[in-house]
C-alpha cells in the first residue's frame, strides 16, 4: 500500500531531515500566502498596515487590548479613506461610504448582509445578528409595533419608575462623604428598566442595592464576546478556542443562557397576566398558540438581544452625559439651568415635553459621538459592488470606522472636546459658528438602512427623562482627585468597558 510505504519513509528519515523539511513547507506555505495577500486578493490594491494584509494578527492583537476602534482611526488617517485592517477586510471613513454600506437595501432588505462577527455558536441568531435579511426581515417587521409611539406611551410608566427608584435612592444615599460610584447605579437602573421593558422581567438591582449575577456574569462574557470573534479569523484554532479561554467565563457564558432562558419560561406561563405592556408581547401574544422547542429558542434569543440593547448603550449614555457634563462644568451650568427653567415641579417632567429643550438633546447627541455606539465597525459582507468609488469584490468584509469619522477634524471641530454647542441651531444663544462646517448631517448613531436601531425613539426619550429628572433633582458633584480621559480609559470588546467615577448628589433645596 502506499500509505504504507509513505509511514515507513517517513519513520526512517532523520529527525534533522524532517526538521529541516517542514521548515522548508512552512516557508513555501508562508511565502505563497505572502505573495497572494499582496499581490493577488481582491484587497490587495488597497493601502494599510503590512501585517494586516497577510495575517489577522494586527486585527486581533488591537482587538484582545480594547483599542481596535483607535488602531482603525490611525490606520485611516495614515493610509486614506480606505484601508486594508485584515487580508480579507476594509474599513471606510467618508460619510458617502457609510451610506453605500448601509442605506442601500431593496424591499427593506440590505445589499450589504451582515458577516459572522457576533455569531456565538447559538444556532439562533436571533434579531440583531442574523444575517439572511429576508429572516432579519420578517422578524423586524413582526417587533416594530413594540417601537411604535403608542407602544412607547404605554411604557412611559415603566421608564419613569426605574428613573424614580434612582432618584429615591439618591436622596437617601448619594450625598453621603464617600459618594457613590455612578458607573455601577447607572449599570443598575437600566439593566432594571431594561429587563421589565423586554419582557417584565424584574431584577432589583435599585431595590436590593447590589448587582444580580446576571449582571455580573454578562461583564464576564463581555471579553468572551470578542475572543470568539478573533478566532473566527484563525479557523486551524477554531476547533481549540475554547482552551484559550478561562473556565470561569466558559462558565460565567454558559450561566448567562441558563438564567436568559428561565425568565424567558416564566414570562411565556404569564402570558396575558403582566402588569405593563413589554416588548415581548409583540414576539408571542396572548392569543398564540404555545411556542415548538425551536421557536421558543428563537424567542429567547431575541430576547436577550432586547435586554442588552435595552440596557449597554443606554447605561453608557446616561452615565457619560452626567460624566463629560462634570469635565466640562460650564456645559453642565448650561444644561441644568435649561431644565430647571422649564419644569416648575418634578411631576410636569414627562417625554413629550423634553423633545424641546435644544441643550439637553444637544448634550446627550454629543454623548453619542464621543461614545460610538458601533464602535466595533459593524462588519458586512460585500456583495461586489463599490463603495465610495471603490470596486469591491464579491465576498470581502467591509466596516466602517465610525471612532475614526468622529475623532476626525476634517468632520468635526476640535473633535476630542465634549462640545454640546455643535449640535445646536443657528439661532440657538449658545450657538458657536467654529462648529459650522462640522458633519452633523453624516453622523448617525442608530444607523441607517434595514438594519438601523428600532429603538432609537426609546432611547431617546429614555435617556432624556433620566438626565431631566435627576438634574432637576439634584446638583451633582465631582469627588477631587479623578481624571477620566476617554480614549485612555475606556476599551470596546463586546460592550464598553468604563471607569469607575465617584460622585454625590445634592437635593436641590424648593419650596413645597
Amino acid at each position: 500500500m502506499a500509505s504504507n510505504w509513505l509511514f515507513q519513509r517517513v519513520i526512517d528519515t532523520p529527525p534533522g531531515d524532517l526538521v529541516i523539511f517542514g521548515l522548508g513547507a512552512v516557508t513555501l506555505y508562508a511565502s505563497f500566502r505572502y505573495i497572494y495577500y499582496v499581490h493577488f486578493h481582491p484587497a490587495s490594491g488597497f493601502p494599510g498596515p503590512r501585517l494586516a494584509a497577510i495575517s489577522n494578527i494586527w486585527y486581533a492583537y488591537h482587538w484582545v487590548t480594547g483599542k481596535y476602534p483607535w488602531a482603525v482611526a490611525e490606520a485611516l488617517k495614515k493610509y486614506g479613506d480606505v484601508v486594508r485592517v485584515a487580508p480579507n477586510e476594509l474599513a471606510f471613513i467618508t460619510p458617502r461610504a457609510f451610506s453605500d454600506i448601509y442605506d442601500s437595501h431593496t424591499s427593506g432588505q440590505e445589499h450589504f448582509p451582515k458577516t459572522n462577527f457576533m455569531d456565538l455558536g447559538l444556532g439562533d441568531d436571533g434579531l440583531s445578528w442574523e444575517r439572511n435579511p429576508a429572516k432579519h426581515h420578517a422578524d423586524a417587521k413582526k417587533l416594530a409595533p413594540a417601537f411604535s409611539m403608542k407602544s412607547m406611551k404605554a411604557k412611559e410608566s415603566t421608564m419613569h419608575k426605574y428613573t424614580d427608584a434612582f432618584v429615591q435612592r439618591m436622596k437617601n444615599f448619594g450625598g453621603r462623604e464617600d459618594g457613590i460610584e455612578l458607573k455601577t447605579w447607572t449599570d443598575w437602573v437600566a439593566m432594571d428598566a431594561s429587563a421589565d421593558l423586554a419582557y417584565s422581567r424584574e431584577m432589583h438591582h435599585l431595590r436590593d442595592m447590589k448587582s444580580t449575577s446576571f449582571l455580573d456574569e454578562l461583564w464576564v462574557v463581555n471579553f468572551f464576546v470578542t475572543a470568539n470573534q478573533i478566532f473566527k479569523k484563525f479557523p486551524l484554532l477554531s476547533p481549540i478556542r475554547w482552551l484559550f479561554v478561562p473556565p470561569s467565563i466558559l462558565a460565567s457564558y454558559y450561566k448567562v443562557q441558563r438564567m436568559n432562558q428561565e425568565a424567558l419560561e416564566s414570562r411565556i406561563a404569564r402570558r396575558g397576566n403582566t402588569e405593563h405592556l413589554d416588548h415581548f408581547e409583540q414576539l408571542l401574544p396572548v392569543n398564540a398558540p404555545a411556542p415548538t422547542r425551536e421557536e421558543q429558542k428563537h424567542i429567547e434569543v431575541i430576547t436577550g438581544h432586547l435586554v442588552i440593547a435595552g440596557y449597554e448603550p443606554i447605561a453608557s449614555q446616561i452615565f457619560c452625559t452626567i460624566m463629560f457634563s462634570l469635565l466640562e462644568p460650564q456645559n453642565l451650568k448650561l444644561l441644568v439651568e435649561e431644565i430647571r427653567a422649564e419644569f416648575k415641579s418634578y411631576e410636569d417632567i414627562h417625554a413629550d415635553a423634553l423633545g424641546t429643550l435644544r441643550f439637553l438633546n444637544a448634550s446627550l447627541m454629543e454623548t453619542l459621538r464621543i461614545t460610538v455606539l458601533s464602535s466595533n465597525g459593524m462588519p458586512r459582507a460585500s456583495p461586489g459592488t463599490m463603495v465610495d468609488g471603490n470596486y469591491i469584490a464579491r465576498g470581502v468584509e467591509v466596516q466602517y470606522g465610525v471612532l475614526a469619522f468622529t475623532r476626525s477634524p476634517r468632520y468635526f471641530h476640535d473633535p476630542h472636546r465634549y462640545r454640546p454647542q455643535r449640535w445646536l441651531p443657528e439661532d440657538h444663544p449658545h450657538w458657536d459658528p467654529v462648529f459650522k462646517d462640522d458633519a452633523r448631517e453624516d453622523f448617525h448613531p442608530f444607523s441607517l438602512g434595514p438594519r438601523s436601531c428600532p429603538g432609537m425613539p426609546m432611547a431617546w426619550r429614555q435617556t432624556r427623562l433620566f438626565i431631566a429628572k435627576v438634574l432637576w433633582t439634584f446638583d451633582v458633584e465631582m469627588l477631587p482627585n479623578q481624571s477620566i480621559v476617554f480614549e485612555r480609559d475606556f476599551r470596546m470588546y463586546g460592550m464598553w468597558e468604563k471607569p469607575k467615577f465617584w460622585v454625590r448628589f445634592h437635593s436641590v433645596p424648593r419650596d413645597s
